[in-house]
């Protein structure tokens, strides 16, 4: 009888383990998919804010183009156009004007596959 109670007891501790990495697992996996890309990202832009110089030509989060005349306690001068300055956030900078734009990017499908390029190879024979 105490064999039978012991087994029950052993089962029902097993089953409360598993069930409770049933829960924990895909909670660590949505932390993981979600918070450490987002500070990579974070980082990334900090080194960048911290990178701007008085000269540097940027790209605003709202889509301005211009040139950094001017900085101070986290505002930016920025010139759009000749004789016209704005002041922006520094935060507000998302990247430098001579970077690609990662909207621009093409896309994975529009790439040639490995099939489509030996049928380009072979009739070129």
């Amino acid at each position: 009888m105490n064999a039978t109670l012991f087994l029950i007891a052993a089962t029902q501790q097993k089953s409360s383990i598993f069930s409770l990495l049933i829960l924990v697992l895909p909670l660590g996996a949505v932390f993981y998919l979600m918070v450490v890309p987002q500070r990579k990202q974070k980082a990334k832009h900090q080194q960048f804010i911290s990178s701007i110089d008085v000269g540097s030509e940027v790209v605003t989060a709202g889509g301005l183009y211009g040139r950094i005349t001017h900085i101070e306690d986290g505002i930016a001068h920025l010139e759009v156009d000749t004789d016209v300055v704005i002041r922006v956030s520094m935060s507000s900078l998302s990247r430098a004007a001579t970077e690609p734009d990662p909207a621009d990017a093409p896309d994975a499908s529009s790439k040639p596959t490995s099939a489509d390029e030996k049928s380009v190879g072979d009739s070129a024979d």
